[in-house]
This record gives C-alpha cells, structure tokens and sequence, in this order.
C-alpha cells in the first residue's frame, strides 16, 4: 500500500512541478533556452501577458515577445479563454498564432495545434501562470514548463482557492524559483 501511495505521490509531484519559475515572462532566459534546442514558446494569455479585463498588450511585453521572435523562436499562444476575438485580438497585435478555448490541462487541441502549425512538442516552452493548467498541460506534453507570477494579484474567491493550492503544492515539492 504504500508503494502504490508513493507512486501517486510521484506521479503528481511530476505533474504539477514547473521546469522553472520567474517573476514574469521578461525573465525568461530565452537564450540559453535556445541553445539548449528549444525552438517554439507557447503563451498563455491572461494573467500571463494580459490581465482579464486589459485589451492591449504593454509595449514591454510586446518588445518581449519580438526578442523571443528575434532570437529564432516561435511564439504562439494557447489560451483557455473562450473569446475568440480576445484572443485574435491579442494575436495580431503580437503578430504570431494562437489558439482560444483550447481546454488545458487536456492536451488534445494544443497537440492538433501543433500537428497543423508543424512543430514539435518535446522542443517547446509553454510559459503560463497556473499549475493547474499550463504546467500540467506542458509536463503531459513532455514540453519544458515555466510557471510565472500572476499579473493580476486580486483573484477571484476560486483563483485565490486555486493558488494557495498551488503554492501549497509547489512548497511541499521544494519547488523554488529559477
């Protein structure tokens, strides 16, 4: 019996743990992330580049991005938020593709996502502000995770529940930041 708990134990420890931890996505060192053979970022989009009710982007998030794009990545985004015109919005601003109401953690639609934009998963970051959604959703894909701080840090009562959660967890697995 208590195999079978240290099992569940790992396998949720496996999960749920982020590759990497920053304050934002300006922290991200997208070079050495490069060399090591990374070639593609997919992006959450709120909380992680926009807060909900914010329409544009930060022209320090855009410069961001255009450095990912410059130093050889390509960027998409992967959002849950069911607004297709949000995140169209968001898309053309950054000038880069992206997908809305895309289920994460689930891994269908962002694996069909990347069938169709021709990239591979394994040599991908996904950087997202949930572990709940992103990490586990990029650690099921075998991606390399990074979880970032929310932008907005007045959640909701389920967001709030949901992030003392996360925290909780990335205490108990020794999870610090990069």
């Amino acid at each position: 019996m208590l195999s079978v708990i240290r099992d569940y134990f790992s396998i949720v420890k496996e999960l749920v743990t982020p590759d990497a931890i920053y304050e934002g996505i300006e922290n991200v060192p997208f070079d050495s992330l490069y060399q090591k053979g990374y070639r593609t970022i997919l992006l959450d989009v709120d909380n992680t580049l926009l807060v909900y009710n914010e329409l544009f982007m930060t022209l320090q998030k855009v410069n961001c991005i255009q450095r990912f794009k410059a130093a050889g990545f390509r960027v998409y985004l992967i959002s849950n938020n069911s607004s297709h015109r949000r995140i169209q919005r968001v898309s053309r601003q950054l000038e880069v593709f992206g997908i809305h109401f895309s289920l994460k953690p689930f891994v269908w639609s962002t694996r069909n996502f990347a069938k169709r934009m021709g990239f591979d998963l394994t040599r991908s970051i996904i950087i997202g502000d949930q572990l709940f959604t992103d990490v586990i959703m990029g650690n099921w894909l075998r991606s390399y995770t990074i979880l970032v701080d929310p932008l907005d840090k007045k959640l909701s009562f389920v967001k709030t529940v949901q992030r003392e959660i996360e925290l909780f967890l990335l205490r108990k697995f020794q999870v610090s930041r990069s």
